[in-house]
């Protein structure tokens, strides 16, 4: 059993087994941090956040009730780092989807406590000898994660390699809503999307986006900031050099196919940041890319 505790000077961050957080979980190791501000939790595996719940009580994430946390699978839920490719991958098609960084373990390398009360963790990743197999660039990642009022991530990549690197990448955030019905997405009207319910048919966005059935769509070169508005409450998403934007929610036929999603599909929509499709990166050797997304939700 996992039981290890950090005391900071008004945080607790404590590592435990996802059994110990969450019913029918298996023993996956997972951060519980506890702030004046907030509540959050993160798995080691993928350095994915899987709970942040501001002071007022309101979850921000949904993780799928039917979670297993099974070692090497994929958690549904949360906010899942897809990389060093983002969906299928263009050169290789039958790799797995979303690159391998979600499904390894991370390690944490630092945390601290500001002046003012919020709690910062820094996690790090690199490939093995078997990933390298398959993608055969090396390079690292870092992660950090401000935990306030607000969530913020700042994910940089480095091409440590002797050849340019190609990467597309995304932090796939799942945000926990009331429904579906009354759901809006603001921050997109006029701007071109990918429609992948449509085998990737080019359309335009002439007005705030709706969710009233299978919605999948890739919003290329946007930027800026995105507002989804669940009733009294507006959660909103702002990234930098993070220009890619991806809405995505199976609607109940789709739903219906997943296991660890099924009924579950009204409780959560993704609006995710990254660089993916024609934002693709092409690192030269030794360079850096760092992005940030950082999400807020306010009463209206």
């Amino acid at each position: 059993m996992i039981t290890d505790e950090l005391e900071l000077t008004s945080a607790k961050v404590i590592l435990r087994a996802a059994c110990d957080v969450y019913p029918n979980a298996g023993e996956l190791p997972v951060i519980e941090c506890i702030t004046p501000k907030c509540r959050a939790v993160i798995a080691l595996q993928g350095a994915q956040i899987l709970s942040f719940c501001p002071s007022d009580g309101h979850e921000l994430l949904w993780l799928s009730p039917l979670e297993t946390f099974e070692y090497g699978k994929a958690i549904r839920g949360g906010i899942p780092l897809c990389l060093p490719w983002f969906g299928v991958n263009r050169r290789e098609p039958a790799f797995a989807k979303h690159g391998f960084a979600r499904n390894q373990s991370w390690s944490l390398d630092n945390v601290t406590e500001t002046d003012g009360g919020d709690l910062a963790l820094r996690f790090l990743f690199q490939p093995s000898a078997e990933d390298l197999q398959i993608f055969p660039w090396a390079f690292s990642v870092q992660l950090d994660v401000l935990l306030s009022d607000t969530l913020a991530l700042n994910l940089s990549v480095l091409n440590s390699s002797d050849k340019a690197m190609p990467l597309s990448f995304a932090m796939h955030s799942y945000f926990a809503v009331s429904g579906l019905s009354a759901l809006a997405l603001d921050g997109l009207d006029g701007t071109e999307y990918l429609d992948n319910c449509q085998n990737l048919k080019q359309c335009r966005q002439e007005e705030t986006l709706r969710f009233s059935g299978e919605i999948d769509r890739v919003y290329e070169g946007v930027s800026g900031t995105q507002t989804l508005r669940d009733g009294a409450r507006a959660i909103s998403v702002k990234g930098t050099a993070c220009d890619t934007v991806v809405v995505w929610n199976p609607g109940a036929v789709l739903a219906d196919t997943i296991a660890d999603v099924g009924a579950h599909f009204t409780e959560y929509v993704c609006v995710e940041r990254g660089m993916a499709f024609a934002d693709e990166l092409l690192l030269e050797p030794g360079q850096r890319h760092e992005a940030s997304m950082t999400m807020a939700a306010t009463s209206t």
